[in-house]
């Protein structure tokens, strides 16, 4: 067992919560006391992600869309009911976005280029001056990339615009407005997110690139069920995914 601020501690360093400048205030968003004896995993910060883990008994919940986005102006509607909720079931909240998304290990992205089999895996998707992405190379059929992703629970929206054999892959996890023309700059043949844009769809028709969208949420569970068995082994405690999709 552990508290919530020494699992934080070991989170931080090892995910490179610093490793990019984001909107979301990542690490730990919110306190709690005592000891960390279970721990929830979830895409969303919250009421019922908050109230089913407190059901399940966690005391500190980790999640890719935090509660906190360049801070707090007042708390009332929404945000109160779900910091009271925090409070009074003493749950700390643990949030980690973009650098969840980017990280070469736990990270979203590169889940997703792994599950795929992609060799050559190279950073992609530029945010600022830094990337969150990946792409790699591999030779397959697209229906064999999607039916890879049917097997891994994604439900798919697929734009076929490019060529039916598939060389060159860019990935970025959720919803991102730039990814499909940064994949047309490296004259890829697929570009898999979560979400689709509409403007970029006649760039991709244009360009002769597929375009995959394996849902928002969906893509971005894969980044904290990653970091379930590693801090089971570090600490000790029970952990469990909390499941909670909003059908996009």
């Amino acid at each position: 067992m552990a508290t919530a601020k020494e699992i934080t501690e070991f989170l931080n360093k090892e995910i490179e919560i610093n490793s990019i400048e984001d909107k979301s205030c990542n690490g730990l968003q919110v306190e709690n006391t005592g000891d960390v004896k279970k721990i929830g995993f979830t895409v969303d910060a919250c009421l019922e992600t908050f109230q089913k883990s407190a059901l399940a008994g966690c005391q500190m919940l980790i999640v890719h869309h935090g509660l906190i986005w360049e801070g707090i102006k007042y708390i009332k509607g929404n945000t109160y009911k779900r910091i009271k909720c925090l409070i009074d079931n003493n749950l700390a909240l643990y949030a980690a976005h973009l650098p969840l998304d980017r990280h070469d290990k736990y990270g979203n992205n590169i889940i997703l280029a792994n599950l795929l089999n992609l060799k050559d895996i190279k950073s992609f998707g530029f945010y600022g001056d830094k990337t969150i992405g990946f792409y790699g190379q591999t030779e397959v059929e697209l229906e064999q990339i999607k039916e890879k992703l049917k097997e891994a629970g994604m439900n798919l929206t697929c734009f076929e615009y490019g060529p039916r054999q598939i060389k060159k892959v860019t990935i970025v996890s959720g919803a991102f407005t730039d990814g499909a023309y940064q994949a047309v700059s490296l004259s890829a043949d697929l570009y898999l997110t979560g979400e689709n844009k509409y403007n970029y769809l006649q760039v991709a028709k244009e360009n002769n690139l597929n375009i995959i969208c394996a849902g928002h949420y969906l893509t971005e569970t894969l980044g904290v069920k990653a970091l379930m068995p590693l801090l089971k082994e570090k600490f000790g405690v029970e952990v469990e995914f909390i499941e909670n999709p909003v059908g996009l």
